[in-house]
């Protein structure tokens, strides 16, 4: 018989990538669980006509959901990707992100537990559990400190998971998946934010119109981005190796969101600099442009202290060596093309 996995977060960014992956490169069947929603979200699904892959409703706050499912489908895999996954929210719905992100967890593997204990289960870490990093780039053994109600509840979930593993001799495994972004990331991610804000400013230059700066926080912030797409292969590694190991998946790489605008701005064509600091520093079009193209505005970026989170984790930067020896995982798409890539997609999407 064919083996079973369950995925969830299947209409998120990772979730549905997953699927792709293991459509393309198994023969497995798969159940994609979702959340019941009044109004359907499945743009980030193209394999729904794919008959070795059906939607099933799995609430991850519902910790009957969870075991009715697991009972039912006796699962050879199980993949958790859902999740409250933007850490600025997580301090205004702690709770909520505690909940769905470390409590479902217990529920999972106990659920596991009792029908199917040879199932495989990866749940998704963050760098964020890392928060106030004591030495850059960090590996498996840096302590964990997270800054957030977000980190905290993923730094709670791996030691559930841990847990498990040790206590009951489950394959359970949680990898620190540090900044992963892509042309499929949700638009209230600062990634996407800017590479959809640049589209559209492109957009209405080219139309002669005006246009309304894109508002952000601290542009100070440096992350280990890395393409979506390459981290799913390393997922699928950590499953299938002969006992139950957690890794730190990353670039090695760390990049301001300054230098993300930067990159971003040069792949739409064009020429800028900033000035002014603090709260009152912006990202100014290039003169030549304002007059070649008589522009009616001139700023592209500009600060909002809204944005600015109650404690920031200044730097994060990955140190994957122990995955590309163990697991000979790498990743294939730099920093810049990952930027240029996520900015030609948005611009391709407002074209159509």
């Amino acid at each position: 018989m064919k083996k079973i996995i369950i995925i969830t977060g299947v209409t998120g960014q990772d979730g549905s990538h997953m699927v792709d992956y293991l459509l393309k490169n198994t023969d497995y069947e798969i159940y994609g669980a979702v959340r019941r929603l009044s109004v359907k979200n499945h743009e980030n699904v193209p394999s729904l006509d794919n008959p070795r892959f059906k939607l099933i409703d799995l609430d991850l706050t519902d910790g009957h959901s969870i075991d009715r499912k697991i009972r039912d489908i006796k699962p050879d895999y199980f993949i958790n990707f859902g999740a409250q996954s933007f850490v600025g929210v997580s301090w205004d719905t702690p709770r909520q992100t505690f909940e769905t992100n470390a409590l479902s967890v217990i529920d999972i593997l106990e659920s596991l537990r009792s029908h199917c204990p040879l199932c495989r289960f990866y749940n998704a870490g963050s760098s964020e559990e890392f928060g106030n990093v004591i030495y850059s780039p960090q590996d498996e053994s840096h302590p964990l400190r997270p800054r957030s109600p977000y980190g905290a509840s993923k730094a709670a979930a791996r030691h559930i998971v841990k847990v498990y593993r040790e206590s009951y001799d489950m394959y359970a495994v949680q990898g620190w998946l540090f900044n992963h972004e892509g042309t499929r990331r949700g638009e209230e991610f600062v990634t996407r934010k800017i590479s959809k804000g640049v589209a559209q400013i492109c957009k209405l230059i080219e139309k002669g119109q005006a246009f309304p700066p894109i508002s952000l926080g601290n542009l100070d912030a440096s992350r280990d981005w890395s393409d979506a797409e390459d981290f799913i292969h390393s997922v699928w590694l950590m499953l299938n190796q002969e006992s139950p190991k957690d890794y730190v998946i990353g670039s090695g790489e760390s990049h301001s969101i300054r230098e993300f605008i930067e990159i971003c701005v040069a792949a739409a064509g064009l020429e800028g600099h900033w000035s002014g600091s603090g709260l009152e520093e912006k990202y100014i079009v290039a003169n030549h442009l304002l007059e070649e193209n008589n522009l009616k505005s001139s700023i592209l970026i500009d600060i909002n202290p809204k944005f600015y989170r109650p404690a920031e984790v200044e730097s994060l930067q990955g140190d994957c060596s122990l995955a590309e020896k163990e697991l000979g995982w790498n990743r294939k798409t730099d920093f810049k093309g990952l930027v240029e890539k996520m900015y030609q997609n948005d611009y391709r999407l407002l074209s159509e």
